[in-house]
């Protein structure tokens, strides 16, 4: 298992889109990134600088594999 994580600042006129989508997260979306090899995924977002946190535990052996993988996902494009 690897931990993984970046930072990443949002936009202030993207905030409310973002908060939307993490609050109605689809179900199919965590199966993906699950079936991806990723687990203990989690976000934190600190206001009011707008810097976004996130940490993941990596359960795989190819990483730039499984990340192609989800990007290929029409589900996760969709979302």
């Amino acid at each position: 298992m690897e931990r993984m994580a970046f930072v990443l600042g949002i936009k202030p006129e993207a905030l409310p889109e973002y908060k939307r989508l993490h609050r109605e997260t689809w179900p199919e979306v965590i199966e993906i990134i699950s079936a991806a090899n990723i687990r203990n995924y989690s976000i934190f977002l600190k206001e009011p600088e707008n810097l976004l946190f996130a940490y993941w535990e990596y359960h795989g052996t190819d990483f730039a594999a499984d990340q192609a993988k989800l990007a290929k996902e029409p589900r996760m494009q969709d979302w």
